[in-house]
């Protein structure tokens, strides 16, 4: 093969190493999805309605200034918190407390007692902000200013899984559109289920003991009733629960009689297992379980400001 041919056939060679490249680069490029807009933060339409300040050296000290949103009827904020971002007195005293941004979203008195009967006006919700004490010299609040943020479950279509007759479903678990959206798993455990799990606890401690060098049976048995002394005991008043929450979705769990009126109780973790506890009677048949779960779309966010507050 002479110089030419060579030369020719280096060059062929380079096109069709190109084409492939130079094929994919005039295809299509995928789109590229933008991440979804974060929720508008908007100036709240609030007023204050008082201002609490307890300038003293003992027990209990703050300075609690309370905000009234005629735009939210108290009923549909069912939880509320406030994060103070600025708060100074005319002396320039920083008032944020240190753990401001760590306030928790917590159930709202008001929201706790569901819709007022008979056509009766739906009183505002009323959030407080928290702050420090101010100096007894102080005369007025020069900037109060933070966020403002509500859970309103009513706006998600899946912000509540409202399950009737909750008692016939021990020992299975729970099934609602609302629990799939979020991603929530709900089981109620059964007498039966809750005693083999008991079962299965005081074996694995027993074993661990024997392990460490344990001999006596009865001060195992002892030290076993001490290590599940949190074991969730199926009282009563109690609804055991197993509870999967990836996202940390549930607000609150809460029940209902069947005149509609809410039931109050406790709800804690023990032992892996979520434990509801009635105060004034067991439940009942005809009980119904709210689980309420929060979303982009149930948590509203304002702004807040006031300036030039006179101190009481």
């Amino acid at each position: 093969m002479n110089a030419t041919h060579v030369s020719l056939a280096l060059l062929l060679g380079a096109a069709l190493a190109a084409a492939p490249a130079e094929a994919q680069s005039k295809k299509k490029k995928p789109a590229v999805t933008k991440p979804a807009a974060a929720p508008k933060i908007t100036p709240a339409n609030a007023r204050m309605t008082a201002l609490q300040d307890r300038r003293s050296n003992g027990h209990f000290p703050r300075c609690t200034l309370g905000m009234e949103l005629p735009d939210y009827p108290a009923h549909e904020v069912t939880a509320a918190r406030v994060v103070v971002r600025k708060a100074v007195d005319d002396l320039g005293t920083d008032l944020v407390k240190e753990d401001a941004a760590e306030v928790p979203l917590e159930p709202t008195q008001r929201g706790q007692f569901g819709k007022p009967e008979g056509g009766k006006a739906a009183p505002p919700t009323i959030v407080f902000a928290e702050m420090k004490n101010p100096p007894r010299a102080a005369k007025a609040l020069k900037e109060v200013s933070g966020e403002i943020e509500l859970f309103v479950p009513s706006r998600d279509p899946n912000g509540e899984a409202r399950i009737e007759r909750f008692l016939a479903l021990a020992g299975k678990a729970a099934v609602h559109p609302a629990l799939r959206a979020n991603g929530v798993e709900i089981s109620f455990v059964s007498k039966a289920q809750l005693d083999a799990e008991r079962k299965k606890a005081e074996e694995a401690e027993t074993a661990k003991l024997k392990k460490e060098g344990y001999e006596d049976a009865d001060s195992i048995r002892s030290m076993v009733e001490s290590a599940l002394y949190s074991f969730p005991k199926g009282e009563e008043r109690e609804v055991i629960l197993k509870v999967k929450d990836p996202k940390k979705a549930i607000q609150e769990i809460k029940a209902f009689g069947a005149n509609g009126e809410r039931v109050f109780g406790t709800d804690s973790e023990e032992s892996g297992f979520r434990v509801l506890t009635f105060w004034n009677e067991p439940p009942q048949a005809d009980w119904t379980l709210s689980v309420q779960m929060r979303s982009d779309s149930s948590l509203v966010r304002h702004t807040f400001a006031f300036r030039d507050v006179p101190l009481p």
